[in-house]
């Protein structure tokens, strides 16, 4: 198990730290960057930084990114693609 820390980085370079997780591996980090960036939502030139236990950062996007890595998930049973569908009224477009 590692520790991951998850942060919220704002235009300012500002960065929040939303998260710290310990996950069994890294791969499982990017479902997580997913949720995060559906919290977020409109997050212009926001990006979501994830560091290691070492301080290394592992993954950084940008939450229109995620989003829409969560829209072309082709996995039907998917939930963080249900609840992106659920939060996307329809008609509206996000940035990818």
């Amino acid at each position: 198990m590692s520790v991951f820390t998850f942060e919220i980085v704002r235009q300012s370079n500002a960065s929040v730290v939303a998260q710290v997780l310990m996950l069994s591996d890294e791969q499982s980090v990017w479902c997580y960057v997913e949720a995060l960036a559906l919290r977020i939502q409109n997050g212009d030139k926001t990006l979501i930084r994830v560091k290691n236990s070492e301080g290394e950062t592992v993954v950084q996007t940008g939450v229109a990114t995620a989003l829409a890595s969560i829209k072309k998930c082709s996995c039907a049973e998917c939930p963080i693609k249900r609840d992106f569908e659920l939060s996307v009224p329809a008609g509206r477009s996000t940035a990818a």
